[in-house]
């Protein structure tokens, strides 16, 4: 199920259990809206749950533990004890509607761009046939081009494979976490997205009276972020030894230094469940925007790029032909 579809899922079900409609039954409302195969494979492992007395969150790790995030998992289950269901379901709606608006407007910044990678692929080709012509020699463009064209697709799903693969490590792994985090725009938006992720959860927990370290292992899982999962188990035993949360993850080393000080003053004011929600918000605005930045700027670069291959296979052209003429004609330079 994609990022639109849950979006829509979980707004849905907020609606419903804002207005104290029974979980079963708005289940079964929803599986009666033709829903598509995703939605209801999940809307039925949701079903078969509740049939077996489970609770929502554990229907969900039974049924639909390949579909549904660490940060899905996490935020129905301290939603589920803290009375606040609803909410947590439009946290989740607020969360996926805010990344497909940045997937939509990343592919439709890469549109362009990537039509003219297959045209600069093509395109030395087709001017070395028609140049060649020029001068009566007889040229075959359509095999290279389909070559150059097949290495091209085969070059594209490798570099989307690898990211794939990288991500899901990052997920676990500190040092590709930190890895990817270092790439240019895309390790802003990285970087604030597990943060959003990590406040909105620690919050949830907070409102479900859950202890501290309960909420850091929670948040450090559902962030999808190596680095703040190691920050948050190392920080959960400085917990443990009697130190205040703000000093306990500044000892861990991988949370910002701006995020630290907001923990202490509002460890010290009494508000830490405000404060994680205002950081949920801001980071998840502040991923956002990192998000427009890359598509803003990712497409601009891959223009320069094509630009640069095209000039350099037209002036290797040229100057191959001229060395050619030169040769000839026995004229020494």
């Amino acid at each position: 199920m994609n990022v639109k579809h849950k979006a829509r899922l979980y707004r849905e079900l907020a609606k419903l259990l804002g207005a104290s409609f029974p979980m079963d039954k708005s289940i079964t409302m929803l599986l009666g809206q033709k829903p598509t195969a995703s939605r209801r494979e999940f809307l039925q492992g949701i079903q078969r749950g509740f049939e077996q007395r489970m609770s929502f969150s554990e229907a969900m790790r039974t049924y639909n533990q390949g579909i549904a995030t660490s940060l899905e998992l996490s935020l129905i289950d301290s939603g589920e004890r803290s009375g606040r269901l609803a909410e947590s379901c439009q946290h989740l709606a607020h969360y996926f509607e805010t990344w497909n608006k940045g997937i939509r407007a990343a592919r439709g910044a890469m549109f362009y761009p990537l039509l003219l990678l297959h045209l600069g692929v093509v395109l030395p080709q087709v001017t070395r046939h028609f140049v060649m012509s020029s001068l009566g020699e007889e040229t075959h463009p359509g095999a290279a081009i389909i070559w150059r064209l097949v290495i091209f697709w085969v070059l594209l799903g490798l570099v989307a494979l690898v990211w794939r693969a990288l991500s899901r490590a990052a997920v676990r792994s500190e040092f590709i976490d930190r890895g990817l985090n270092f790439l240019p725009l895309i390790g802003s938006v990285r970087r604030h997205w597990a943060l959003a992720r990590f406040c909105q959860v620690f919050h949830s927990g907070l409102l479900a009276s859950m202890h501290i370290t309960d909420c850091l292992k929670m948040a450090g899982e559902a962030s999808q972020s190596g680095a703040l999962l190691e920050g948050s188990l190392k920080a959960e035993d400085s917990i443990r030894l009697g130190r205040p949360l703000s000093e306990a993850c500044d000892s861990s080393h991988r949370f910002p230094r701006h995020f630290i000080n907001s923990l202490a003053t509002a460890e010290a004011a009494g508000g830490l469940d405000t404060e994680m929600a205002r950081w949920a918000v801001a980071e998840t605005d502040s991923a956002a925007e990192a998000q427009k930045a890359a598509a803003e700027w990712y497409p601009k670069v891959l223009y320069f790029g094509i630009v640069i291959y095209v000039a350099y296979n037209i002036i290797t052209l040229v100057t191959g032909l001229y060395g050619s003429m030169v040769k000839a004609t026995g004229v020494e330079l």
